[in-house]
């Protein structure tokens, strides 16, 4: 019975609402009489009241313009905003009244917000007044990098130049950049000064040499008036910038102020700041494709070239003097075998052979050598990328006259610039690239380079690339990708018609027109040279790596290293230590101490580099030094490793002191050794046509704790 009661109860309702008469719906009207105003808060904290009224309205909705927005019933809400400085946003009001029925009006509203930070003040100041100078025993005092719009991870920093330490002191074009003062003062009422000594001479830019009226044809010292207190404005850098790469705070200085080195900025990123460093980061004011970064430290520099270590190790833990013959104690050391190196494009074939490897007369000799034949290495050679407009239009990707393009070269490739081995026919031009696929590489093995300005692929028909290849039939492929993001890429395939002879290779864009996103940023240039194929035979080159890993391994100390090194062009010999860890967390996250490289092609420039995350690669920490006798005679090889530093010195006089050693690097646990000598790959260069072979020579290596 209890149903049949509530059916009997729907059914009177549904009566009643049909009887007409006697209901009376009220029917939604359009608001009218829409008015809005605006109140900004006076204090520059980004507070605006907004006020609404219109007639017949029972609802409000506010889009503040930033991408938020607002609902009230009252019409009356109050917005904070947060963009620093002065901002204008479009505020959109809309009244409403249901069904549909509303009515909107926009108002503009300028937002100006004060920029503090305490923080930086402090470090810049130290409360009052604090000078900086030019970190000359540092690398990268003075460096050079792409300037970019938004993100491109690893790119920011300064990948195309980093000066070694003291590189820009001693030399009258450019010692006066070391004398710099740069004083940064605060006043009661927190104003921020500045104000530069520069000794009455300043490190001008070429590009900037009109200022002065300069006419050398290179960086050079001018005599120019820095003096007078500059004001500092700090406020947020704009654009997109990653919290890890910037403190996200720049500095803006008037009157023309400017940083030690004159290219025409007054604006200074700051990239990192501490009680002892400063590290900053402008942009040419007549290249805008160009980013320079400074090292300030708030002490000066000396040269540390003149200054001896003096150990904390005494103890001597460990050591191989190399006074047995015949292979490298097995107690001692094990081999890296293979070819292709660890993806740096490398050309040698590692071997355990005596003739790659042998202990003799007291010391161990590891020798490179060339094999007959050349081995299965392949090589091809590009010259002349060009870009084909719509209208048959054809501007110029690439031609290597100029500066060579930094070659990045992956899975057993190895690609560099060099003098045109067969300057006729089709191409006489002077310089070509020459790709080397070495023996054993992956099938996928090729290299690539970064293009200033991205390639305008919406509105071409095609790419032409003049090519020298070893036989028809070759597969090339063409892949145009963005740096920033290498899932946006085209890829195009043409095959090589002659052999050991140039032609013309076209990579038709019309196939993949429909690919191209006009979004993309196409600006990585990247090159398959026999696609699908792996070299075989026997590599061109062999040599040896002799390791410790799993033999010995430790953590701090003194490493010392005695050695002689090869000379000839395209060699590449290393004494090295590798994070024990490194088979289960990779490089660089494993870290890497090279205690020396040298390069035959920059003979007796002794080199040394840390390697960890955000530091490896370009980016790693380095120094370098002149050693005039390093291919002749032996010398000292030292890194001294603590839980504080690491510092390297050769032959007892400190070349690089500046790393600051932490609990969060991963140089604070074991590492083992290597000894080798790659050829070629990306540092090693190109190889000399005529090398048979050379040898690098340890009297003997010994760790003190």
């Amino acid at each position: 019975m209890k149903n049949f009661k509530y059916l009997f109860v729907s059914l009177l309702i549904v009566m009643a609402s049909c009887d007409g008469d006697d209901l009376d719906i009220p029917v939604a009207v359009t608001p009218t009489n829409l008015t809005a105003s605006s109140a900004v808060s006076a204090d520059n904290s980004g507070e605006v009241t907004f006020t609404a009224t219109a007639t017949g309205a029972n609802y409000y909705h506010f889009d503040f313009g930033d991408g938020s927005s607002a609902l009230s019933n009252t019409g009356v809400v109050t917005k904070t905003y947060d963009m620093i400085g002065d901002n204008t946003y479009t505020v959109t009001i809309t009244a409403g009244a249901g069904e549909g029925k509303t009515v909107s009006e926009t108002l503009q509203v300028n937002v100006s917000i004060d920029f503090s930070d305490p923080e930086t003040v402090a470090l810049l100041t130290s409360g009052a007044s604090k000078t900086w100078f030019l970190a000359a025993s540092q690398p990268g005092h003075l460096g050079l990098g792409p300037a970019r719009e938004g993100i491109d991870g690893d790119w920011w920093y300064p990948k195309w130049y980093v000066a070694s330490a003291f590189e820009k002191c001693g030399s009258e074009d450019s010692d006066c950049l070391c004398d710099d003062e740069l004083t940064f003062s605060v006043d009661a009422n927190g104003a921020l000064s500045y104000e530069l000594d520069n000794k009455g001479q300043t490190y001008f830019n070429v590009g900037h040499k009109a200022v002065v009226g300069g006419a050398e044809d290179q960086d050079f010292c001018y005599d120019f008036d820095t003096s007078g207190s500059k004001a500092v404005v700090l406020s947020q850098v704009s654009g997109n910038v990653p919290d890890e790469e910037t403190t996200g705070i720049q500095m803006n200085f008037s009157d023309g102020g400017f940083m030690g080195y004159y290219v025409g900025s007054s604006s200074y990123e700051i990239l990192s700041i501490s009680d002892d460093l400063l590290y900053v980061r402008t942009y040419d004011t007549e290249n805008d494709e160009l980013a320079w970064y400074h090292r300030f430290t708030a002490a000066p520099s000396t040269d540390v070239g003149e200054e001896s270590l003096e150990t904390v190790f005494t103890n001597l833990v460990w050591s191989d003097e190399f006074d047995v013959d015949g292979a490298p104690n097995p107690a001692n050391w094990g081999y890296d075998l293979g070819a292709g190196g660890w993806g740096n494009g490398e050309a040698q074939t590692y071997t355990d052979d005596a003739e790659n490897v042998i202990v003799e007369g007291g010391v161990l000799k590891i020798t490179a050598k060339a094999t007959s034949g050349g081995g299965g290495n392949v090589k091809h050679y590009y010259d002349d990328a060009t870009l084909i407009g719509a209208g048959g239009t054809s501007s110029t990707i690439e031609n290597f006259e100029g500066t060579a393009p930094v070659f990045e070269a992956f899975g057993g490739n190895a690609t560099t610039v060099i003098a045109n081995p067969d300057a006729s026919g089709l191409n006489t031009s002077t310089m070509v690239a020459e790709s080397v696929k070495g023996s054993g590489a992956e099938v996928w093995a090729g290299s690539f380079f970064d293009l200033a300005t991205p390639l305008d692929l919406v509105n071409s028909t095609s790419i032409s690339l003049k090519t020298w290849s070893p036989a028809v039939g070759a597969v090339v492929r063409l892949k145009i990708e963005d740096q920033g993001d290498n899932t946006k890429f085209i890829e195009i395939d043409a095959n090589t018609t002659v052999a050991e002879a140039w032609e013309t290779l076209t990579f038709d864009l019309s196939a993949a027109a429909p690919a191209v996103d006009p979004a993309v940023n196409y600006n990585r240039f990247v090159l398959f040279f026999d696609f699908g194929v792996s070299p075989s035979g026997d590599g061109a080159y062999t040599s040896a790596r002799i390791k410790s890993e799993n033999l010995y391994e430790f953590t701090y100390g003194r490493v010392e290293v005695r050695a002689k090194l090869p000379s000839a062009g395209g060699t590449w010999p290393a004494l090295w230590a590798l994070g024990a860890n490194f088979d289960q967390v990779g490089w660089p996250e494993s870290g890497e101490i090279d205690i020396m490289e040298h390069v035959g092609n920059n003979p007796n420039t002794i080199s040394s580099a840390l390697h960890y995350p955000g530091n490896s690669g370009g980016n790693a920490v380095t120094s370098s030094t002149s050693v005039p006798t390093a291919t002749s005679e032996f010398h000292n090889y030292t890194v001294e490793w603590t839980a504080d530093s690491i510092k390297f010195v050769v032959d007892d006089e400190l070349i690089h002191t500046s790393f600051v050693n932490a609990s969060d690097t991963p140089f604070n646990s074991d590492f083992f050794f290597i000894m080798n000598i790659a050829m070629g790959g990306t540092l090693g260069g190109a190889i000399d046509d005529a090398f048979t072979e050379d040898t690098m020579e340890v009297d003997y290596i010994r760790v003190y704790q």
